[in-house]
């Protein structure tokens, strides 16, 4: 008797540890977005609204603060001391059709309600099959073609065939590297 409730203790012991490292993994993750997010939204207000005034160098060191962020953003979800998120079961406790102002606020609008009819796409691990096949379809053309015939006449592409391949679906003739 005495084993089975030392096992049970120890069992809700280790659940409450990783539920608490659950929490402070989100914390520094959403801390992570958040900066990512701010930055990138004033890169965007800089594009949008002090293009005149907007130097090379300037939009180069908004360029590497982003990267940066998007580099421990990388290492935060690869920390040994993460839990794997895609283990996490997500599910939607109350769906409704009406307009919920604390969801609006709390995604800036993007989302104004979350019903039956909207949770599939926000929920979705996969991409769309469309998009799926279009991408399926461009990385079997890019192993196709080789990095060696692509490399020909793409006024100095970089190395990756795929590349090419995008530049060539958007009509893109000749790309500044």
């Amino acid at each position: 008797m005495q084993v089975r409730i030392r096992l049970a203790l120890v069992t809700a012991n280790q659940s409450l540890r990783e539920e608490k490292q659950l929490e402070a993994s989100l914390d520094a993750l959403l801390s992570q977005v958040a900066d990512l997010k701010n930055s990138l939204g004033s890169f965007i207000y800089k594009l949008e609204n002090e293009y005149d005034r907007l130097t090379w160098p300037s939009v180069l060191d908004s360029f590497a603060l982003l990267s940066g962020q998007l580099n421990t953003l990388n290492k935060v979800l690869k920390h040994e001391k993460t839990p794997l998120f895609r283990n996490q079961v997500i599910i939607p406790l109350v769906l409704s059709p009406d307009r919920d102002e604390d969801l609006m606020r709390q995604t800036e609008g993007r989302v104004p309600v979350f019903s039956h009819e909207v949770v599939p796409d926000h929920l979705r691990t996969k991409p769309d099959p469309e998009v799926e096949e279009q991408e399926k379809q461009l990385t079997t053309d890019a192993a196709r073609i080789g990095a060696d015939a692509a490399q020909v006449g793409s006024n100095h592409c970089p190395a990756d065939p795929t590349l090419k391949l995008y530049h060539e679906k958007l009509g893109i003739t000749n790309p500044v590297w």
